[in-house]
């Protein structure tokens, strides 16, 4: 992990939503892998649907895994410090965005629920509709272009090693939101290198920006 002491010169912060917007829900990606059949862990569940054989097989598979994120939403529950870090970026003027793998009800649902509508506000929100998604550089590099503003300027936000894929590939800076479920990220060598920070809750994003 990089030894700097403060994100610089951010203009745009993107964020990831499950895990990081929101409380990690350990359960939630198990199940969509068990109602989809899928056993194998070294494949990734969306990539697994789009290689069915059939559409009536993929249109099945999307209905299934969207009932077990209609139950994670009905459970959803904010990260820590979450309205204290929307505040800071809005009052500071700094971009805010989401890109996520989940689909935008889910998304439209965590900002009405748990944010003042004055800090509601985000530039863009990319959910799995974009296509590549994460761990693509793709969709960071879409918002980079549309904000006007160069990837090395904004940070990304997330818990998992597609986060810090993604943000890597599009040259962006990078905050690792650290939990019980995704420690074993920062074990390893090879995934530690791609974090640039550590926070394990929103307000410790505020100091960063601060410093």
């Amino acid at each position: 992990m990089c030894s700097r002491n403060r994100l610089k010169s951010i203009k745009a912060i993107i964020f990831d939503m499950d895990g990081t917007l929101c409380l990690p829900q350990p359960w939630m990606f198990p199940a969509m892998r068990q109602a989809v059949g899928l056993q194998d862990p070294s494949v990734d569940i969306l990539t697994f649907i789009e290689a069915l054989p059939t559409p009536v097989e993929r249109l099945e598979a999307h209905r299934r895994i969207q009932q077990v994120e209609s139950q994670a939403m009905a459970e959803m529950q904010p990260q820590p410090g979450l309205v204290t870090l929307m505040r800071f970026l809005t009052i500071n003027g700094i971009s805010k965005s989401i890109c996520t793998r989940n689909l935008r009800e889910p998304v439209d649902y965590l900002i009405d629920r748990f944010l003042p509508a004055e800090y509601s506000n985000f530039d863009y929100i990319l959910t799995r509709e974009f296509k590549p998604t994460k761990p693509s550089g793709d969709p960071l590099l879409h918002i980079a272009r549309s904000l006007g503003i160069e990837p090395a300027n904004i940070a990304m936000i997330g818990d998992s090693r597609d986060d810090m894929l993604s943000a890597r590939a599009a040259g962006c800076q990078t905050v690792f939101v650290h939990h019980a479920s995704n420690a074993s990220l920062l074990a390893s060598d090879e995934d530690s290198q791609m974090i640039d920070f550590v926070v394990s809750d929103l307000t410790q994003l505020v100091t960063l920006l601060s410093v």
